[in-house]
């Protein structure tokens, strides 16, 4: 082919006929441009299939793992709805008398309040596409905002938690320290102790104590801050859940 185009050329040249020459030289190189801009297509065309089939992969597995995450969440709500549950009937039972006080277990209540624990959800997919910069093949901007909002709310999380740990060992767990039987309390968690305290502590004291109540109070309000942080993990979660089910087989 280019042989043939040569062929011409000269014959042009020869016969000296410059005009139809320049017309032919324009006209080839029209067909150059048209021959490049067609192959850059066929190769932005190929690059966006490409693209569009790692999103794909992309959005299976961030669907993946944040359904195990929205498992594993509703599991950690559960227990922190328990959690409440234990600390508001310890605060309502604050003053009663030492009768009323007998008919509930309270070192019970007291083991299942301060038996909490931190949401830790996987992150490696998310993790990966920051880290290799693939975050960008989602075309979805619903979807990458949802993303950059769990991110957020992940760190309020661990606020939440930083609160209810700091005020849990500095405060409530030195007052139970000096006026219950951690070995009672304990028994009705995972040290599961079959004997109880051979101290045989009044906790009647500790229930008409104005302190204990602030401290049951506070950390009644440190769970249910921790509780609406996990909500708002949960919510967006079910966004992230929403847009990653969109995969075209």
């Amino acid at each position: 082919m280019i042989k043939f185009f040569r062929h011409i050329r000269k014959r042009l040249v020869v016969e000296n006929r410059f005009s139809k020459y320049l017309l032919y030289a324009i006209g080839e190189i029209i067909l150059v441009v048209i021959g490049i801009l067609i192959a850059l297509q066929i190769n932005n065309w190929n690059n966006t299939q490409i693209n569009k089939k790692e999103e794909q992969t992309i959005l299976k597995n961030l669907n993946f793992e944040f359904k195990k995450n929205r498992r594993d969440l509703e599991l950690v709500k559960n227990n922190y709805l328990r959690f409440i549950n234990s600390t508001k009937t310890t605060l309502n039972l604050i003053g009663e008398n030492r009768e009323t006080l007998q008919q509930h277990n309270t070192d019970s209540l007291i083991s299942e309040s301060i038996n909490y624990y931190d949401y830790r959800p996987t992150e490696n997919v998310l993790s990966d596409l920051i880290s290799s910069g693939k975050l960008k093949l989602i075309v979805s901007d619903s979807l990458r905002l949802h993303l950059f909002q769990w991110s957020s709310f992940l760190n309020e999380k661990e606020e939440a938690w930083d609160t209810l740990d700091d005020f849990s060992q500095n405060m409530m767990m030195p007052y139970l320290t000096k006026n219950a039987s951690l070995k009672n309390i304990d028994s009705y968690g995972f040290l599961d102790w079959k004997a109880p305290s051979k101290l045989n502590p009044d906790t009647y004291k500790m229930f008409q104590d104005i302190e204990f109540e602030n401290n049951i109070d506070n950390h009644a309000w440190s769970l249910t801050n921790y509780m609406l942080a996990l909500e708002n993990l949960e919510n967006t979660i079910d966004k992230i859940l929403v847009e990653t089910s969109k995969i075209k087989d």
